[in-house]
């Protein structure tokens, strides 16, 4: 059996990112931790590269890589956390973690077997643009899944206003 290149790319960047968050989980060193997350999410977005899904690959290096991951390192350097590296890392959960791991494993193994998809998403893919570009996402978000994503988008605002009131009640107890 011979590879193409772009499945030897896939292997290499599927592996990579396996190993990277192995890496993330077993370091001590928060900062190396951090280090092998932005790994992660590197190879995450050369996934998506590879599946033509650009918009996905941006979202993933510019938000996750550029913003989220820069905020946790300012919080782990602000806390200076020096007994962080003198405890285990799991300590007595590491059975429930590896049966966690074990777990989502048997289920993307599991999601690799052909599943009927809904007919929105079957029409989706026999006409219009590729499904991971930024067309794609445009016309997903304001075609058919319009009411569905306005209505996220609300509850998340619902969600928001309701913890700005109660962290207001709590700071004007006068």
């Amino acid at each position: 059996m011979s590879l193409t290149f772009a499945q030897f790319v896939f292997a290499y960047l599927a592996l990579a990112s396996v190993a990277s968050a192995l890496l993330a989980v077993t370091r001590r060193n928060p900062v190396h931790s951090m280090l092998w997350v932005l790994s992660l999410f590197m190879h995450v977005a050369g996934i998506f590269l590879l599946l033509n899904a650009e918009f996905l690959a941006a979202v993933q290096v510019i938000i996750y890589a550029g913003a989220i991951l820069i905020f946790y390192l300012f919080v782990v350097m602000l806390l200076n956390l020096p007994d962080e590296e003198a405890r285990p890392r799991f300590g007595r959960h590491w059975p429930f973690a590896a049966l966690v791991g074990l777990s989502f494993a048997a289920l993307a193994w599991l999601a690799r077997t052909d599943v009927a998809l809904p007919p929105a998403v079957e029409a989706a893919e026999r006409e219009g643009p590729p499904l991971g570009s930024v067309a794609g996402l445009g016309e997903g978000l304001f075609g058919p899944f319009a009411l569905p994503f306005e209505i996220a988008s609300l509850v998340l605002l619902a969600a928001i206003v309701g913890a700005v009131v109660l962290a207001r009640k709590r700071g004007e107890k006068r």
